[in-house]
């Protein structure tokens, strides 16, 4: 997390304080409160994503049919129901663009502007790629017709300024002060982003994984974007309708910069609240095309026509894409049953979780144990260490356990790595069980460890279609 999420982070911190004075909620219930604010926070997300589009197409119809694309999306469907940052910043960013976009409007309405601004350099402390909507204030002036005059100069830069300053203050803050070691813990996340770029660096055959999420995450928005792209182009030219598209194009492909956004479908909701308006405008205008000339009747049937297409796309792809979903939407509930698999273990124990990795972290922050991980993703070791570091932790005395549950270790991209590496051990190390699924990892001459954790059967998992 490249900025660290602040406002993510410190709205949820607060909720739970009020929660926990005035209803005695407990840290360990913490992540439910979080994720029905993230539930409750859905629907006003469709509606900004409404307005938004009302504002900029100005039609009713075709909002409503940009408010269908965005709320049927699968990614947004599944991720609505978590707690994490992809329905909160939707709805900030739709807010901010909705006040930006007024202000512009009504020929520059400065406090509009720059509230505009600032709520969307907020955003970036929600999920940093939306970000670079930040090119929106620079080009939105000239879809409108402003003049490049002393005042509209200088709404514009004071607009980039309170853009920059809200997203990135709140970082350079404590990264200056160095709050909880914070300081230490960004130079190992540019580290190990640094080392995953190195293993999957940018490459052409990025495209297939990212135009596949992408086609699921919007279907119709795919199909429809070149058509409504050229088409706005010819009939209106330089719009605010076509340049919103446009960037919202250009923060989509930004995620064809890091390996991690590719093969990671949520990421694919970044670019959707720009690009919607103009596909459902596009849509509904074919839609009017097709029907009768009858004014009234013709305006119900588009809408009817167009809401019953992106409807029909839902309904054929959803339940496709939730067969190849539901395997890891099985895996991420482990977390919450993943207390009882911990509490088997020493509270100081060195744990090898996998895919719950995230679990130990935790429940480690409720209180419950001391436990230290050799993680995943950024935290691994690299085949090459593991091995070394496990040596290491026994020649401290330490106890290291890990958890062969093949639910917490996948064949998809880096993880394949991971997995490989963890099946070598059995040659270097002997193992003790513990539980159905948890062995401890003891030296080879430990004649007391002769279990056999079938590491090799990991290697057979079928790789994932849907992440």
């Amino acid at each position: 997390m490249l900025f660290g999420r602040m406002l993510f982070i410190y709205t949820n911190h607060a909720a739970y304080r009020i929660a926990h004075a005035l209803f005695g909620l407990q840290s360990d219930q913490a992540y439910l409160l979080f994720k029905y604010m993230v539930v409750a926070q859905t629907p006003f997300a469709v509606i900004t994503c409404w307005t938004l589009a009302r504002d900029l197409t100005v039609s009713v119809r075709a909002a409503t049919v940009a408010a269908f694309m965005l709320a049927l999306s699968p990614f947004f469907i599944v991720y609505s129901g978590q707690a994490m940052t992809e329905t909160p910043s939707i709805l900030l960013l739709c807010l901010a663009l909705v006040v930006h976009l007024r202000g512009m409007r009504r020929g520059g309405k400065s406090w509009q502007v720059i509230a505009g601004a600032g709520l969307l350099g907020l955003c970036v402390n929600i999920r940093e790629p939306m970000g670079f909507f930040g090119v929106w204030l620079v080009l939105a002036p000239l879809c409108y017709g402003w003049r490049l005059k002393r005042r509209e100069l200088s709404l514009t830069a004071l607009a980039c300024v309170v853009f920059l300053i809200c997203a990135l203050a709140p970082f350079a803050a404590w990264w200056l002060f160095d709050v909880g070691g914070y300081r230490e813990s960004w130079y190992g996340w540019v580290a190990s982003m640094r080392a995953e770029s190195a293993v999957h660096p940018v490459r052409l055959r990025n495209f297939v994984p990212f135009f596949q999420l992408f086609f699921i995450a919007a279907p119709v928005t795919v199909c429809a974007l070149p058509f409504a792209l050229r088409r706005e182009w010819r009939e209106r030219g330089w719009t605010p309708l076509l340049v919103l598209a446009l960037v919202g194009l250009f923060v989509q492909l930004t995620l064809l910069a890091n390996y991690s956004t590719v093969i990671n479908g949520r990421y694919q909701l970044t670019g959707l609240p720009g690009l919607v308006p103009l596909t459902a405008d596009y849509l509904l205008r074919r839609a009017d095309a097709r029907t009768t000339t009858a004014a009234r009747g013709n305006a119900h049937r588009a809408l009817m026509y167009a809401c019953a297409v992106v409807i029909g796309v839902a309904l054929v792809t959803g339940p496709v894409i939730y067969v190849f979903a539901s395997r890891t939407l099985e895996n991420h509930a482990i977390t919450k049953e993943y207390g009882a698999r911990l509490a088997l273990l020493p509270p100081d124990a060195v744990v090898m979780a996998g895919g719950q990795t995230v679990a130990v972290n935790y429940y480690r922050g409720l209180g419950y144990g001391q436990w230290d991980i050799i993680g995943t993703g950024g935290g691994w070791p690299g085949a090459e260490r593991l091995t070394h570091q496990i040596e290491w932790h026994l020649e401290q005395g330490h106890r290291v356990f890990v958890d062969v549950d093949p639910r917490l270790w996948s064949m998809d991209s880096w993880h394949e790595q991971e997995t490989r590496a963890l099946v070598d051990l059995q040659t270097r190390f002997r193992f003790r069980r513990v539980s159905e699924t948890i062995y401890e990892i003891r030296p080879l001459d430990d004649e007391t460890a002769r279990d056999d954790p079938n590491l090799r059967i990991l290697l057979d998992k079928p790789k994932s279609l849907f992440r």
